[in-house]
């Protein structure tokens, strides 16, 4: 596990996240828009930056560096309860791997699986 101690978090469990794609080739998950801040977690370093956009099988991240693909990624996802729309906080700790990297005016961006997942 990737300093997971880091997060507060002592114990993972074990819940797969299938990684659909159409016969054509395409992803088939809704993709939500939702900019949260986020630290990841990969190859011994911390990133930091925020999401892009948010599915049940991933998450788009937006960074000042790259992240290399098929690197493992470990990061928490932080949702307000104002972004709720309740009274709770809701956190994630996720783990995943890097499945596309690229860089588009001066931002880099990378797409990761998320593999196993932990509500907090």
């Amino acid at each position: 596990m990737l300093g997971s101690e880091r997060f507060g978090v002592s114990v993972m469990s074990e819940h797969s996240s299938p990684f659909e794609i159409d016969a054509d080739g395409t992803r088939s998950s809704v993709r939500f828009p939702l900019h949260l801040p986020v630290r990841i977690l990969s190859e011994d370093r911390e990133f930091a930056g925020t999401t892009e956009n948010i599915s049940a099988n991933g998450v788009l991240f937006r960074l000042k560096e790259h992240l290399t693909v098929d690197a493992p990624v470990e990061f928490l996802l932080e949702i307000s309860a104002e972004g709720l729309g309740g009274e709770n906080t809701a956190a994630v700790h996720c783990l995943g791997r890097v499945v596309r990297s690229y860089e588009e005016h001066s931002n880099c961006f990378a797409a990761a699986v998320i593999d196993e997942y932990r509500f907090q």
